[in-house]
């Protein structure tokens, strides 16, 4: 009686702590997709409940909620094919309502991120290449661009590299890091709090090897450090940072020895504790884990875990750092995997949940 007990208690005070939180999900505007879609996660189970669509907009790829106002900001596309950035008022029901969008600064726009202190935005345009920053306004309505940072020049792949594409852009120390897959750099640019100009840094880039084609960035809780997934290559690359400056460390495969099909990586993430990343394979439809090496930082491969899902583009891990939810673009579902936080190995769970053309995963700040 004493276990049965103790053992209902925990299972009491489990349910009690358990909570549930609400996410956003991006699509691409294809097959039955809408625009933006609200589900809620429950930390204690996994279970993924209450889909339902937020807001109607196309192509509104990847998402950033604003870290104090009840706003979610989106990448997107007018009906007349136009590059947008969109912010949109987050309501107590979930639902998302249209405040503003303006052009992209480019075509294909296909990242988003806010910068540290919230008051501005830039655009990674994955078309033509560049790189755009936006000004917010006390209300959190961006201005028309502020500026377009455009570069030049192309890389060894003769179809993916015979020009600049910009991949994502991301905010740390007063610069803006954006990797570009068409000229296998990381560009590095200062950025203005006041005005929200970019203008490139001393040095303006860092490398990656040749057909690389860097595409999403990770940056180390604690530590200096900088890990970049490759899209061709299928690697993940280790940087060592002081400042705005990258240095280069080892890369290592995404894929298992004997996996010889067509792959390409996409996202790329750091479990909160700092101890392990992930990333994910679009081809092997799985996600690799490595261990971080609390020193230097250099990654150790341990396993791909294969989801139930067909072209991983995107996932995260989800509040609590205990399960991690991959977005399947093609199969048009969500898979939840538990982490097992003292190892970082994962384990594939039952929770899944249909939504059209998944590809970006946020959690709401409300």
């Amino acid at each position: 009686m004493r276990f049965g007990i103790i053992g209902a208690t925990a299972i009491m005070l489990a349910t009690c702590h358990a909570a549930q939180h609400q996410f956003y999900i991006g699509t691409r505007s294809v097959r039955d997709s809408k625009g933006i879609y609200c589900a809620t996660f429950n930390d204690a189970t996994g279970e993924l409940s209450g889909l339902m669509l937020a807001a109607t907009y196309k192509d509104p790829g990847f998402l950033c909620p604003h870290p104090q106002k009840s706003l979610l900001y989106s990448i997107g596309a007018r009906q007349d094919g136009t590059g947008t950035l969109a912010v949109f008022a987050i309501a107590n029901d979930g639902t998302l309502n249209l405040l503003a969008d303006v052009p992209s600064g480019g075509n294909e726009p296909c990242h988003l991120a806010m910068d540290e202190q919230a008051k501005g935005i830039a655009v990674a345009n994955y078309g033509c290449g560049s790189t755009a920053s936006f000004l917010l306004d006390e209300n959190g309505i961006p201005s028309e661009a502020v500026n377009s940072m455009r570069v030049e020049g192309h890389s060894m792949h003769s179809q993916r590299q015979t020009s600049p594409h910009a991949h994502g852009v991301y905010f740390a120390n007063g610069h803006c890091f954006v990797p570009d897959l068409g000229l296998d750099k990381i560009l590095v640019y200062q950025h203005d709090t006041v005005t929200a100009a970019l203008r490139p840094a001393d040095p303006p880039h860092a490398s990656t090897t040749p057909g690389d084609g860097p595409r999403h960035l990770a940056f180390h809780p604690q530590k200096p450090w900088v890990y970049c997934v490759n899209e061709l290559s299928n690697t993940v690359t280790h940087f060592v940072r002081d400042g705005r400056k990258l240095e280069k460390k080892e890369s290592i495969s995404t894929l298992p020895a004997d996996f010889k099909e067509p792959n390409a990586t996409a996202e790329i993430e750091i479990h909160p504790n700092g101890r392990f990343l992930y990333a994910s394979n679009r081809g092997h439809d799985s996600i690799a884990a490595y261990q971080i090496d609390p020193t230097s930082g250099a990654l150790t491969a341990m396993a791909q875990t294969v989801a139930e899902v067909k072209n991983p583009r995107h996932f995260t891990i989800a509040p609590g750092g205990s399960y991690l939810i991959v977005a399947g673009q093609d199969s048009d579902n969500l898979h939840v995997l538990s982490i097992d936080p003292q190892s970082g190995k994962l384990t594939p769970t039952a929770h899944k949940l249909q939504v059209p053309s998944p590809i970006c995963l946020v959690f709401s700040r409300r």
